[in-house]
């Protein structure tokens, strides 16, 4: 049977507004905001019940869901409310390729039952939430829970993708009442359990998640372990045509025999098994022995074998904890892969005032046992933000003070760890993340170290790339150094085939030299390479600096640094590099002393982005936001307050927007106050200056808990929402281009 084919994006429905109206569209104009569609809704208390599947009972926002009976997974059909849930990121690309024999790293999340924090699609104000950013090490992400069908949260799909790892989600059974399910799908005609694997293909499929980890942990009957292999083809090739790139893995529990029988290891009793599909996740109890008796079943597919490892130390295992490095350089010595099971133990059971610091211990141990992978594509841009944050920062100007907590805000992020310098000296250099500032978002990446007297300057790899150069590239970096330092900072592209690649020349790009870029193909000026252009030349504030030229050669290798004059006076540029015959191997950040210096130098600096973009992709159309709508509206009174207007309402409220998704990094979310029911532009305008809502990574937002002003008889309230485009290429889309629509809502007449 075929797996029904959907649309890879939901369809918004149809504003659910019980009077619409929409003002005439004028001309485009760009110094002016284009024109709001207008909607309207009279203010009613009545109870508006949402799906609990998908909005949270106490506060109704959106949610992640997961399903707890076979009723539930083959009654899901995709539809308006699973658009919350579909991925933005599809799955980057990245070397090697996960299709390798290299023995690879799979982590499965398992935390305190699971949809935590993390279930909030919008994000939260979560004060210490667990975050994991360690990707470049990872090569398959599971999420793991005890319902029947887990999804993986959006969020962490998302952030995953941009880091060039798979998602997993899982399909658990357990106990008498697993073995009772299982009795229902498996045990009868092929049917049964096509049914069951076509749903779990339609989900991964409609939600842009790539496969599943399939744990049967109870005994089956002879009938339902016989067909269990055929289930598992069946899965598995229907979910090699739908999702490319997809993934099903068994997990060692039963055998071949039905019974439920841990072998710590793959072996001719739960082989057939392992045949079935993409690969095994064993249990945790192994010793050397094990590893030695997988070669001969695993054959050529020794990387298809993920060893188990409890990262809690329970049961009778090796390493676990920090000693978490003693199980991987045994499996490493087997060339098996890897699952990582439960790595949030540092988050459950240490200090969470210490996480950032245990967290970055525990995986530096695992790093000489951790290959990692590279970034394949461009444009590459990256704010270093956490997906959390104590305020939120744009551009360095600050927006809103406080807590949040939104894991697929996360940026792409670096090799952490310490490195020290080969041979005579003390020079170092030392990364990790921080809280205390950024530059866009939540975070930024600070960077501490030593250049000792004997040597120049000092340089730590950020990111491994595998980038095929294209003949011209644009490059930024944005940082600040604290205290009296005075170093000097170069972001290096290093790059290989050496002895055919070519560096042309390096020039300076400004907003006004921008121009000489336009094709004459295009009928319209090249606006993305003009809104990219325009911080270059320009103060930054908050100390922040933007600078970029040519640097020094490394080793063998061909390289090109962009190097900066730290200088805060200094205003910024950006540069354009042109190549030939290269590809970009890896990026560097480097630090010299001033010329003439002769003493130890001690720097701290912070980056706060880099940017590194193909030209040609500046070039073409900046896309719009269209046919943004207003639906699904609910008013609640709010509570007394003790300043303010005495009585005010709580609007809640979804957005639907059409915008070419491949295209966006996400979307920033504005709402603005306004008075008056007329046209745009005749009544009295709201504050200049957008509230920022929140972020959204799909074509839809749940407006939660508004607060907004009262209508009084006989007048029209009035609230706008903006919704800001974030483009892939990362510069900011003037407001004029944003898209905009009006609610206008009146109290009942009497």
């Amino acid at each position: 049977m075929e797996a029904p084919r959907v649309p890879r994006e939901p369809r918004s429905p149809a504003p659910a507004i019980r009077e619409e109206r929409r003002e005439p569209r004028p001309r485009r104009r760009t110094e002016e905001a284009q024109e709001a569609a207008v909607f309207r809704d009279v203010v009613r208390f009545a109870p508006d019940p949402l799906p609990v599947r998908y909005y949270d009972r106490d506060t109704t926002k959106p949610i992640s869901f997961y399903l707890s009976s076979l009723e539930e997974l083959l009654a899901w059909t995709p539809g308006v409310e699973d658009g919350f849930n579909v991925a933005l990121v599809p799955a980057q690309d990245r070397q090697p390729p996960l299709s390798s024999r290299r023995p690879r790293t799979l982590l499965c999340h398992d935390m305190m039952g699971g949809y935590l924090d993390d279930r909030f699609i919008q994000g939260s104000g979560a004060r210490s939430p667990y975050t994991f950013y360690h990707w470049q090490y990872i090569d398959i992400f599971v999420y793991f829970s005890h319902h029947l069908v887990t999804v993986p949260p959006v969020g962490w799909t998302n952030a995953a993708h941009r880091h060039g790892v798979r998602v997993l989600g899982t399909f658990i059974t357990e106990w008498t009442e697993g073995g009772q399910l299982c009795e229902a799908f498996l045990a009868g005609d092929d049917r049964s359990f096509q049914a069951v694997a076509d749903r779990l293909v339609l989900l991964a499929q409609f939600l842009h998640f790539d496969g599943w980890l399939i744990n049967i942990e109870n005994s089956l009957s002879p009938a339902a372990v016989r067909n269990t292999p055929r289930f598992l083809w069946y899965l598995t090739t229907q979910l090699h045509q739908q999702v490319p790139g997809g993934l099903v893995l068994w997990y060692d529990s039963v055998v071949s025999s039905g019974q439920l029988t841990w072998q710590d290891e793959l072996n001719e009793k739960n082989r057939v098994f392992f045949d079935s599909c993409d690969g095994i996740f064993t249990n945790y109890n192994w010793g050397e022995e094990h590893l030695v008796r997988m070669r001969g079943p695993a054959g050529e597919r020794l990387a298809d074998v993920y060893v188990g490892v409890d990262v809690f130390a329970r049961g009778n295992v090796v390493g676990g904890r920090f000693d978490t490095n003693k199980s991987l350089e045994l499996i490493r010595k087997h060339g098996l892969s890897v699952a990582l099971f439960a790595p949030g133990w540092v988050y459950e059971c240490l200090e969470k005032t210490e996480f950032f610091q245990n967290q970055d211990k525990f995986w530096s141990l695992l790093t000489c046992y951790l290959p990692t992978h590279s970034i394949c594509s461009l444009p590459f841009v990256t704010s270093f933000c956490l997906g959390m944050g104590t305020r939120r920062v744009c551009y360095g100007q600050e927006e809103a003070v406080g807590p949040w907590y939104h894991p697929g805000a996360q940026e792409p992020q670096p090799l952490f760890g310490e490195h020290r310098l080969e041979g005579p000296g003390e020079g170092w250099v030392r990364m990790h993340s921080c809280l205390a500032d950024a530059w866009n978002g939540g975070s930024s990446l600070l960077i501490r170290g030593r250049i000792p007297p004997e040597v120049g300057h000092v340089a730590v790899r950020l990111f491994s790339l595998q980038v095929p150069v294209p003949p011209k590239l644009f490059l930024s970096l944005v940082y600040k150094l604290e205290g009296t330092s005075e170093v000097r900072v170069a972001l290096e592209l290093t790059t290989g085939d050496a002895g055919s690649c070519s560096v042309g020349g390096i020039s300076a790009l400004n907003a006004e030299t921008s121009s000489r870029h336009r094709p004459r193909p295009l009928r319209v000026p090249p606006t993305k390479l003009a809104r990219w252009a325009a911080r270059c030349g320009q103060q930054l504030g908050g100390g922040w600096v933007q600078r970029s030229g040519l640097g020094q050669q490394l080793g063998a290798r061909a390289a090109v640094a962009v190097t900066a004059v730290t200088r805060v006076s200094l205003a910024s540029s950006c540069y354009e590099l042109s190549l030939r015959s290269c590809f970009l191997q890896d990026l560097f950040v480097s630090f010299s002393r001033t010329p003439g210096s002769q003493e130890e130098e001690d720097f701290v600096c912070r980056l706060g982005e880099i940017q590194v973009v193909d030209a040609d992709s500046l070039l073409s159309p900046l896309p719009q936001v269209q046919a943004l709508s207003v639906s699904r509206v609910g008013w609640q009174r709010a509570a007394p307050e003790s300043t303010g207007p005495p009585t005010r309402l709580r609007l809640s409220c979804t957005l639907h927007w059409s915008y070419p998704l491949p295209h966006a990094r996400c979307f920033r979310i504005h709402c603005r106050p306004g008075a008056g029911g007329g046209p745009p532009g005749t009544g009295p305008a709201g504050p200049e200056k957008p509230t920022l809502l929140g972020l959204a990574f799909a074509n839809q937002y749940r407006v939660v808990d508004l607060a907004v002003a009262e209508a009084q008889p006989g007048q029209d309230g009035r609230m706008e929402f903006l919704v800001e485009p974030v483009p892939r290429e990362g510069f900011l889309v003037p407001q004029a281009e944003w898209g905009r629509a009006a609610l206008l809502y009146s109290v009942p007449s009497t």
